[in-house]
């Protein structure tokens, strides 16, 4: 059986942290080559652009862009989509459990997901999008939309998820996924709607 390759969890986030580091290095200006001294007078020379913030918002058309490639995600997994998910996942993706001194690497996570035993999050709440350099992280509460309620599995199972992508060739990538999942009761507890507040006598 083709299961997971053993990770240290430490490694996949300093594989994650690298590629964040290396995103932000490519959006700094270059540095401006030396020009020979010229006896004319030098015409003033432009202020390069400062470097971009390392996590910004998301602007509208780019979120949608986003959303969209969450959607192909979730459905390919649902739909035991093989070949989508061969597009849609990153040669060095990898899937790891919080906590988890291992993660799944791309086939590993085709290989599941075309038997039938990859969960499909959709992240429902608390949805949270960032940008850093030429990552972006979706995060938030989700919900295993593969799972098939039954006697045995009676509630809908939720999870904690953080998912990168990056974009190549204008086309989005996913890069990693990184899921907490929750217990029942605290899982309750997130999903409970904010008391009201209690009226005065």
């Amino acid at each position: 059986m083709c299961y997971s390759r053993r990770f240290r969890l430490t490694i996949f986030v300093l594989l994650v942290s690298g590629s964040v580091a290396l995103a932000q290095k490519e959006q700094q200006p270059a540095k401006p080559t030396a020009t020979p001294r010229s006896t004319a007078a030098s015409s003033p020379t432009a202020t390069a652009n400062p470097a971009p913030t390392p996590e910004t918002k998301i602007d509208a058309k780019m979120e949608a862009e986003l959303l969209q490639a969450e959607d192909r995600f979730v459905n390919a997994i649902r739909n035991r989509d093989v070949k989508e998910l061969e597009e849609i996942l990153h040669p060095q993706y990898a899937d790891a459990m919080e906590g988890s001194e291992k993660a799944f690497i791309k086939r590993a996570v085709i290989k599941r997901a075309s038997e039938g035993q990859l969960p499909a999050y959709r992240v429902a709440r608390e949805r949270k999008l960032t940008r850093s350099g030429n990552l972006f992280t979706v995060e938030g509460l989700a919900n295993n939309v593969a799972q098939e309620l039954s006697e045995d599995a009676p509630t809908e199972k939720w999870a904690s998820v953080r998912r990168v992508w990056t974009k190549e060739n204008g086309r989005w990538i996913a890069t990693a996924q990184i899921v907490k999942e929750l217990e029942e009761n605290e899982a309750r507890q997130k999903l409970a709607p904010e008391k009201e507040e209690k009226k005065p006598n």
